[in-house]
């Protein structure tokens, strides 16, 4: 939660700031109970959006994951013809190109793929990766 919060000051300072200056043009100018009013307003819009913040940077983190996903996969199709297999004693294996990294284990239809050496996640293998192992096994 101070994560989010941070986060929130560090990207949204601009609307800490407009919302200070607003808060003072209300505090000096008005001068009723409805000066309180509009203070306690702008001070919950402020908590209302920072809290709703993190929502936005889970959208954005997913978003991040799924451009690195695509282009992983378009690394492997166009990274096959160089790839190099290696295959270790406890069954499992690794695939590894100039930009992209499969590990998996024999049997299993699953695979890890990291990028650049940031892991993207665990996939299913499909066409595109088994076509991907195939060719780096042959080239072994």
């Amino acid at each position: 939660m101070p994560e989010q919060w941070l986060s929130f000051v560090q990207e949204k300072w601009w609307v800490i700031l407009a919302a200070v200056v607003a808060l003072l043009i209300v505090v000096s100018v008005v001068k009723t109970v409805l000066k309180w009013v509009l203070v306690l307003a702008i001070v919950a819009g402020v908590l209302v959006y920072g809290a709703n913040y993190k929502e936005e940077l889970t959208a954005m983190s997913g978003q991040m994951l799924e451009e690195a996903k695509v282009q992983a996969f378009q690394a492997l199709v166009s990274g096959a013809f160089d790839a190099q297999y290696e295959s270790n004693a406890d069954g499992t294996y690794a695939v590894y190109t100039e930009s992209v990294r499969v590990e998996g284990a024999e049997g299993s239809n699953e695979v890890i793929v990291y990028w650049k050496g940031v892991k993207i996640g665990t996939f299913e293998i499909d066409a595109t990766i088994e076509a991907f192992l195939n060719e780096a096994k042959q080239k072994q």
